[in-house]
């Protein structure tokens, strides 16, 4: 059995949940005991960070690592191709979402709740645009990323292009993916599995929007 520990907030446990969903892996999803701020999870994980998973003993974080390692225990419906090629290109997706993308998607989060900060927007809405006009010229959406399966290099895109979009839009801003991501999209709404992975990640960005509106509000 996997204990997952994570928020459903958590982009990155968001991001580790599909890839269990996907692969069919069996789990239970936990906080961490005493938030993971607190002493007691830095005692489990010095750098105070999530997801992390407790399998049969064995305690991992860092959602990557996470990833691999159940790539070599959990042989069934694998999420890494089996050509060494192939295997690097979602590997270096995975490092682009990482990276590159990401970072500038969470640079976003202050503006939510500090409306005054939000003269940053235009330049980094601008970097968001750039990363995603890159990420289009690299990617082969046949449908997923990386073909016609789900891999690693769909995990984290999966929860941080959505995000994106949805804070933008509640700042009244819109964002288009690039056409080449087109199938992709669609592929994600209808894949049951990545549905169901997605949906307390969705609910509790949603509440979790709505609170830092009203405390943008107040302040």
């Amino acid at each position: 059995m996997i204990v997952l520990y994570g928020l459903p907030v958590s982009t990155y446990t968001a991001k580790l949940r599909l890839a269990l969903h996907w692969r069919g892996i069996a789990y239970e999803e936990r906080e961490p005991e005493g938030g993971y701020r607190s002493q007691a999870w830095r005692l489990k994980v010095p750098m105070g960070t999530i997801p992390a998973i407790d399998h049969n003993g064995f305690f991992l974080s860092e959602s990557e690592a996470i990833l691999e390692y159940l790539e070599d225990v959990f042989p069934q419906r694998r999420l890494l191709p089996e050509g060494a090629q192939e295997r690097a290109r979602v590997r270096m997706l995975a490092r682009l979402h990482d990276l590159h993308l990401e970072p500038r998607v969470r640079a976003l989060f202050p503006l939510i709740q500090q409306p005054e900060q939000r003269t940053q927007l235009p330049a980094l809405l601008a970097a968001l645009k750039d990363k995603l006009q890159r990420l289009g010229e690299v990617v082969q959406a046949g449908p997923y990323l990386a073909g016609a399966q789900p891999s690693l290099a769909d995990c984290g895109f999966a929860v941080t292009l959505p995000l994106a979009q949805r804070l933008l839009n509640a700042m009244g801003e819109d964002l288009a993916l690039p056409d080449a991501l087109s199938p992709w999209t669609l592929a994600l709404e209808q894949d049951e599995a990545a549905q169901a992975a997605l949906a307390p990640w969705r609910l509790a960005t949603e509440s979790w929007l709505q609170a830092a509106s009203l405390k943008g509000t107040r302040t």
